[in-house]
C-alpha cells in the first residue's frame, strides 16, 4: 500500500504588502493581528503508487494536478469552529513561484508547486478532472489564537463533498468509485478514474507540529486484484476448465453450483453473505473522520451489489488454446482471461472490504480436463478446491493482490465420483500463490491443495510472478480445511502416538514430490516448533497453536507432514523449496 504525501506547510516571511485589511486573519474577521506573515501554503511529495494504476509519475500527476481542501480552525474566542478553507481547490502550477508562496527561492520546487489562490474563472485540472474554481479564492495566514486547526483534503475535485455540523468537518460524501464484480462482456470498460482520501490532520497549539509543514497523506480507494491460471502437469494439457460457485439458496442447505453466469469465468468464493462488493456505474461512499486520531474512521458505500461470488477473466480453452503452461506467459488470454474490464496486466479494479467486515477465506472451485499431448486419452479431475487464507482476503485500498493458481503434480480433486471414489489423482497438484503488494516486506504465501491445505509464509519472499523462499530466515506455515477455509489445531509430532493435527518437518532430496511422500515416509527431521502465541500477519490475527514454524539452515527441499487420520494412520505432505540467502 504505497501512500502518497501531500504537504501544507507554512512558509514564513511573506510581506503583506495588499490593502490594511490583510494585518488580519482569514476571512472571518480581525480575532488576531498577524504580525509575522505566515502564509498558508501547498506543497507536494509522493512515492511510487502502486503497479496498475493509470495515473504515475510524480506527486500532481497522480492526482491530475488537483484536490479539494477543508480546513477549520478551533480559537479561544469566539465560535467554536470557525471555517479556514470552504470547499478550496488546490492545482499543481507550472512554475515554482505561486501567489500564495513568491518566495520560491528558499525552497524546492517539489515544495512549490501547488496554488489556491485564483478567481472564480481560473482552470484547473485536465481531461474529466478539469474545472473552474467558481469563486475566488483568497490568500490564508496561520492564527496563533488558535488552538487547533483540522485539515481534510481529496481528489478528485468534483467527487468530493464535505459535511460540516456546528463549524466542524465530520464527513465526506466521495463519488466516482467503481469495482468489478461480475463479469462484463457488454463491451464498455468500467470506468477506473483513481479517487484518492486523504487522512484528516490536526495541529493542536503547545506542540511542536503546530505552525509546521500539514502532511497530508493520501490513499487510493480503489484496490487491484488478478487472477491466473496455469498448469504444469508434464505429458498433458488442459484443454477445459470449469469453475463453481457458492449458492447460498440451494435446497435444502446452502452449497456449490456450476457458475450460472459463465461456467469457464474464474471465480473466488465466500461462504460469508454479501462479502465481495460491487459497482459498475459510480458509487458513492460516505468517509467518516475521528479527531481525537486524528483518522479516517470509517467508510461506508450507497448502492452495491453483495454477494458471495466475484468473478474474474473468462478462460476459453480447446485443443488449440489450452491453458497457459507458467506464470510468465505471454498469452494472458490463456492465464488470466478476458473481460472488458480486465486491462493488460490482467488486473480489475475492485472495491476495498469495508473496514468493519472480518476477513473470511476465499474458496476456489474447479473441474479441469487434461489432454494427454499424444492424443491418446483425456483425464477429468473434478472438484480439486483451494482455500485462500483470510490474511490474504480482505482487500485493502490502495493495494494490488495476484492470486496465481499452479495445477501441478498432485490434487485434491477426483477423477470418478465426488463422494463415492477417492480424493487424489497422483502426481498432480494443485497449488496457489498470492503476492500482496504493501508498503513494508511483501511476504508471499503458497498453499499445496491436500486435505487438509498446508500454506506456508515467508517475509520478503514475493519475486516477479511468484514467491521464492530463501534459507536462513523463518518458514511458517497454517493447515487449513480446505471446503471452510478455517485454520486447523497443530501439535508436535509424537511418533509414538500419532494425533490428528500432529506435524513435522523433514529435509529431503532436491525433486521430491508430496506424491512420493505419500509413498515413502521422509526421515530426517527439522526443529519444527509450534506458535505459543498468536501470529499477526497482514493485519490479521492467527490464533496460538493454529500455526507452525521452521527455519531452514541451508538451500534445499524441505517436507511438512501432517497426520490427518489414525485409523489407519495416513499424511498430507507440503514441499518447499529453498534457495540459498543473498
Amino acid at each position: 500500500m504505497k501512500k502518497n504525501l501531500f504537504f501544507l506547510a507554512a512558509i514564513g516571511a511573506i510581506a503583506l504588502t495588499s490593502c490594511s485589511n490583510d494585518e488580519f486573519i482569514g476571512e472571518n474577521g480581525p480575532n488576531l493581528t498577524q504580525t509575522d506573515g505566515d502564509a498558508i501554503t501547498f506543497a507536494s511529495s509522493a512515492g511510487p503508487l502502486t503497479r496498475a494504476t493509470s495515473n504515475t509519475g510524480t506527486a500532481a500527476a497522480m492526482l491530475d494536478g488537483q484536490m479539494k481542501i477543508y480546513g477549520v480552525k478551533k480559537v479561544t474566542t469566539g465560535p467554536t469552529y470557525t471555517t479556514v478553507y470552504d470547499n478550496y481547490v488546490v492545482w499543481s502550477n507550472t512554475t515554482n513561484v505561486t501567489t500564495s508562496n513568491p518566495d520560491a527561492t528558499t525552497a524546492t520546487a517539489e515544495e512549490n508547486g501547488w496554488e489556491y489562490v485564483g478567481t472564480s474563472s481560473q482552470a484547473y485540472g485536465s481531461t474529466n478532472t478539469a474545472g473552474t474554481l467558481g469563486k475566488d479564492q483568497n490568500i490564508k495566514y496561520w492564527d496563533y489564537a488558535t488552538d487547533e486547526y483540522h485539515f481534510v483534503a481529496g481528489s478528485p475535485v468534483k467527487d468530493f463533498t464535505y459535511t460540516i455540523t456546528s463549524g466542524e468537518i465530520v464527513s465526506a460524501s466521495v463519488t466516482g468509485i467503481t469495482g468489478h464484480l461480475n463479469p462484463n462482456t457488454s463491451g464498455t470498460p468500467m470506468s477506473k478514474e483513481p479517487v484518492y482520501i486523504a487522512d484528516p490532520v490536526k495541529k493542536s497549539k503547545g506542540s511542536s507540529e503546530y505552525n509546521t509543514d500539514v502532511v497530508f497523506r493520501f490513499t487510493r480507494q480503489q484496490t487491484y486484484v488478478r487472477v491466473g491460471v496455469y498448469e504444469t502437469v508434464p505429458g498433458y494439457k488442459i484443454t477445459s476448465i470449469n469453475f463453481y460457485e457458492w449458492d447460498k439458496n440451494k435446497t435444502p442447505s446452502a452449497g456449490w453450483k456450476a457458475s450460472s453466469q459463465s461456467a469457464h469465468n474464474i471465480v473466488l468464493n465466500s461462504k460469508t453473505a454479501g462479502y465481495f462488493k460491487g459497482s459498475t456505474g459510480s458509487t458513492t461512499a460516505t468517509v467518516t473522520y475521528d479527531w481525537t486520531t486524528p483518522s479516517v474512521s470509517g467508510i461506508a458505500y450507497g448502492t452495491t451489489t453483495d454477494q458471495e461470488s466475484w468473478y474474474g477473466g473468462k478462460l476459453d480453452l480447446d485443443a488449440s488454446n489450452p491453458l497457459a503452461t507458467s506464470a510468465t506467459e505471454a498469452t494472458k488470454t490463456y492465464f488470466y482471461g478476458t473481460d472488458d474490464d480486465i486491462d493488460a496486466n490482467g488486473y480489475f479494479v475492485v472495491l476495498p472490504t469495508p473496514s468493519a467486515t472480518d476477513a473470511q477465506p476465499i474458496i476456489i472451485k474447479c473441474d479441469y480436463t487434461l489432454t494427454a499431448l499424444d492424443g491418446t486419452e483425456t483425464i477429468n479431475v473434478q472438484n480439486a478446491t483451494a482455500a485462500i487464507p483470510a490474511a490474504f482476503s480482505k482487500w485493502n485500498p490502495n493495494t494490488t493482490y495476484t492470486y496465481l493458481f499452479k495445477i501441478s503434480d498432485n490434487t485434491n480433486g477426483t477423477t470418478g465420483t465426488p463422494g463415492d471414489d477417492p480424493e487424489g489423482l497422483y502426481p498432480i497438484t494443485f497449488d496457489a500463490v498470492v503476492i500482496a503488494e504493501t508498503d513494508g516486506t511483501q511476504q508471499g504465501y503458497i498453499t499445496t491443495v491436500s486435505t487438509p491445505s498446508i500454506t506456508t509464509y515467508q517475509d520478503a519472499s514475493v519475486v516477479a510472478n511468484g514467491v521464492e523462499y530463501v534459507a536462513s530466515t523463518a518458514i511458517n506455515f497454517t493447515a487449513q480445511n480446505d471446503e471452510t477455509g478455517e485454520l486447523n489445531t497443530l501439535s508436535a509430532l509424537d511418533n509414538g502416538t500419532p494425533a490428528v493435527g500432529m506435524v513435522q518437518v523433514y529435509s529431503v532430496a532436491a525433486g521430491t514430490t508430496e506424491a512420493d511422500l505419500i509413498l515413502t515416509r521422509p526421515t530426517t527431521t527439522v526443529t519444527t516448533t509450534i506458535g505459543a502465541t498468536a501470529w499477526n500477519i497482514n493485519g490479521q490475527s492467527v490464533a496460538a497453536n493454529k500455526w507452525a514454524s521452521f527455519t531452514p539452515t541451508a538451500a534445499g527441499t524441505y517436507a511438512i507432514e501432517y497426520v490427518t487420520a489414525t485409523s489407519p494412520v495416513a499424511y498430507a505432505y507440503k514441499v518447499v523449496t529453498v534457495v540459498a540467502a543473498p
